[in-house]
């Protein structure tokens, strides 16, 4: 029995070395990096602490030099799946081999809103923004140094699941005193080496959901301080502003239809929760190619779906319609789609287009191919680059059989 207690002992005491060892190593390391800093901010912070799992920082205090207040927590917290990330660091993530889960957790974050908002001018976060455009848009109707906030205190998540590395995860979540916000990415975590070193220019993200709840008290701020730039009362506010075609279409680059600018004024009076989720068709994965199309496209192809309360929020198809119908014979052109627009070009000179999005229509084919002109193979092939059955694959077609060979317009 006293040799059992002994063992105990000594084991109990080989953890405690190592442990302190450990914490001795990251406090080392993390001095060294304070130090680079110190031209710019002040760093404190009271002590690390090791865990079987995780890595701590209590007590992190930063300011910045020429200013009086920092931005503090009381702890951050890196925990990982990997027993042995206390160890191996940041090494866990060597060779793309990702432990199953990793998060970051910090608590009681708190931050003065000069710091976190300001644009260098007088600690007010929409200065940036050219006159007579604050409040009318969701973006610009949250000024919190406007409406009476001097701190942001706050706890804050980001947690990533590898554990199915093509359904990967990565969750982030707030909560402050203002709202609670959650936005999570489902995406192929084994295509995202390809993107970082330029094997791919598709972004690997399946799925994106954000969620947003308001606090009664904080929209009742918001929303009287907007009020106040329109000398309108709150309600006229509410009614004439955010209820309009023009707020939905600042915010979202289209009016969504009258159910979404109902919806808008509900969560803004606050203690509703705002769910949008999208799956991102293959255009937006061409990450390079965003800046070519239109905002109404882009809306089509994000594929959105919002919920408020639980509750399914149907999308009018004036993000969907092409605008220039309506136009032209004045009829709704609700049930229309906006296309994007092609040019016709001659197969023979497509070697021009290579690394454009394209659409081919083949000899006795009926449905065209559409997708990128990735190159021409020595047999005067054109490979096409496109998705099928779930990932992507590159097809050959002859020059001699296309009847039809067209090229996305910039």
């Amino acid at each position: 029995m006293k040799k059992l207690v002994v063992l105990i002992l000594v084991l109990v005491g080989v953890v405690f070395v190592a442990k302190v060892v450990v914490e001795k190593r990251y406090e080392s390391a993390l001095d060294d990096a304070i130090a680079f800093t110190r031209g710019f901010v002040e760093i404190r912070y009271d002590d690390i602490e090791i865990g079987f799992d995780s890595i701590a920082i209590n007590g992190l205090s930063v300011t910045p030099y020429g200013r009086d207040e920092s931005v503090s927590a009381a702890s951050i917290t890196a925990k990982s799946s990997d027993r042995m990330f206390p160890v191996k660091g940041l090494k866990v993530f060597e060779n793309g081999n990702f432990p199953e889960t990793f998060e970051v957790d910090v608590r009681q974050f708190s931050a003065p809103i000069e710091i976190l908002e300001s644009d260098g001018s007088d600690g007010s976060y929409f200065d940036f923004l050219p006159k007579g455009e604050e409040c009318r848009s969701f973006a610009s109707s949250f000024n919190y140094a406007k409406a009476g906030y001097s701190r942001i205190d706050a706890d804050m998540r980001v947690a990533f699941d590898f554990s199915d590395v093509y359904n990967s995860v990565v969750r982030l979540e707030q909560f402050d005193q203002t709202s609670s916000m959650t936005v999570e990415w489902i995406f192929n975590a084994s295509e995202v080496e390809r993107v970082f070193t330029r094997q791919s220019d598709q972004l690997p993200i399946d799925n994106i959901t954000v969620t947003y709840e308001l606090e009664p008290a904080a929209a009742e701020r918001f929303v009287a301080q907007c009020a106040k730039v329109f000398s309108v009362t709150p309600e006229v506010y509410l009614e004439k502003v955010v209820g309009s075609a023009k707020y939905s279409q600042n915010s979202f680059g289209a009016d969504l239809g009258p159910e979404m600018r109902a919806a808008l004024v509900k969560f803004m009076q606050g203690g509703s929760q705002f769910s949008l989720t999208s799956k991102p068709g293959p255009q937006l994965k061409k990450f390079e190619q965003l800046q070519f199309y239109k905002a109404k496209d882009i809306l089509r192809w994000m594929n959105l779906t919002v919920f408020l309360d639980g509750e399914k929020i149907p999308l009018t198809a004036s993000v969907l319609a092409d605008g220039r119908d309506s136009e032209n014979d004045g009829k709704n052109s609700a049930a229309q789609q906006s296309k994007p627009q092609y040019f016709s070009a001659s197969a023979s000179k497509a070697s021009s287009y290579i690394g454009r999005w394209v659409r081919i229509k083949r000899s006795n084919e009926r449905k065209s191919l559409e997708g990128e002109l990735t190159g021409i193979d020595e047999r005067n092939r054109l490979m096409v680059e496109m998705y099928r059955h779930g990932g992507l694959m590159t097809l050959t077609v002859g020059v001699d059989e296309v009847e039809q060979f067209q090229v996305l317009s910039k």
